[in-house]
């Protein structure tokens, strides 16, 4: 795990557009108290944009389900990494600050759709090729916009 900052940023070393974000890949894992990962950077040692894209990265960890735990809710997430931040962990200015917006980006949940039946589906679409003249296809060719495939 902590080999994984240092080897992406071999990877992309040779990419010449990537260079601008080698600091960010290799920092990413570093802690504001000098405990992290690769360097043992500290504070304002760690460049901002690896500080930022470690909350974003923590954010997402800890929201979405991994194979090894559920998934925090934005509230259980913001109060860990708040905790974290107590412990010398992150930096506290931008853990305020990303506390502050992220209620913006709030996810509202999409219905369940793992009951869609890919059958149905591919039927609709072959009915649909069949009966061109269909009032789905009359309503599409009312509609200016064309998607070219």
């Amino acid at each position: 795990m902590k080999s994984h900052t240092v080897r992406g940023e071999k990877i992309c070393m040779g990419i010449k557009s990537l260079m601008p974000v080698l600091p960010i890949i290799r920092s990413h894992h570093e802690r504001w108290d000098g405990l992290g990962y690769p360097d043992g950077l500290r504070g304002d040692q760690i460049p901002l944009l690896a500080r930022i894209l470690q909350l974003a990265d923590i954010y997402d960890a800890l929201t979405t389900v991994r194979p090894y735990k559920g998934a925090f809710t934005q509230e259980e997430a913001l109060s860990i990494m708040m905790e974290e931040t107590g412990k010398g962990w992150r930096d506290p200015h931008l853990v305020r600050v990303f506390a502050d917006i992220i209620p913006m980006f709030r996810v509202h949940s999409f219905p369940d759709l793992s009951r869609l039946s890919l059958n149905a589906l591919a039927h609709s679409v072959e009915s649909f090729r069949k009966d061109p003249k269909s009032e789905r296809s009359k309503k599409l060719d009312m509609n200016p916009v064309r998607m070219v495939g």
